[in-house]
């Protein structure tokens, strides 16, 4: 196993160990807090987007299935992917009528355009560098032409494993920061138009969080 390989497998186990208090911890910080109100903006904000009504979306890193559910429920025909099986687990008892599925990000198991959205929300930072261009090359190759692309990243600099994340303990996960001009360039280096890049209006957890918003040509 090489060094890759393992900074992931160990952020996938940490999410299958927490993967019930995680769900209780975020839920709790939706509920009593602006960042539920403001990610539900930028939900609705994201069905605005893409390109026809009845849309296919996928929800890569869906954790619980709360963003898959929500986007069902808005007449959408939602997918729920993720890598941790602790994770899936919890969505499929959130929304047991949902579909969910166990992929990994840099490898999706769809046809070539099949939806007109995807959304990443909390989990393409736990991608290492080297492999976020996979990840926004299967995107694009899931999306239909001109479907929208969007995802959160963590605002900074450097990678690694992290042993006693801020958000929630109980082992370690692997975080990667980018600043604003380098995810730009990453986005028109793949071959995506970049739409607009914002941050939430506060610090979460301590750091600063961008929305990425961007379209398949």
């Amino acid at each position: 196993m090489n060094e890759k390989e393992d900074t992931t497998g160990r952020t996938e186990h940490t999410y299958d160990h927490i993967a019930p208090t995680y769900s209780s911890r975020i839920e709790e910080l939706l509920a009593d807090s602006w960042v539920g109100e403001y990610e539900k903006g930028l939900l609705n904000r994201f069905l605005s987007a893409v390109p026809r009504s009845g849309a296919g979306i996928l929800d890569i890193g869906c954790g619980d299935g709360k963003d898959t559910d929500y986007f069902r429920r808005k007449a959408a025909f939602a997918v729920g992917m993720d890598v941790s099986r602790g994770m899936l687990a919890e969505a499929r008892k959130r929304v047991p009528w949902g579909t969910f599925c166990r992929m990994d990000m840099r490898n999706l198991g769809f046809s070539t355009g099949v939806f007109d959205g995807v959304w990443a929300n909390g989990c393409i930072y736990h991608v290492p560098k080297a492999d976020l261009p996979a990840v926004f090359r299967e995107a694009i190759r899931v999306l239909r032409p001109s479907g929208v692309f969007s995802f959160n990243f963590k605002a900074g600099a450097g990678e690694g494993l992290d042993d006693e994340p801020r958000s929630f303990g109980g082992g370690p996960r692997y975080y990667a920061y980018y600043r604003r001009g380098e995810m730009k360039a990453l986005l028109r280096r793949a071959g995506l138009r970049a739409l607009a890049l914002e941050s939430y209006p506060g610090r979460v957890f301590g750091e600063e969080i961008v929305q990425v918003w961007a379209q398949k040509p």
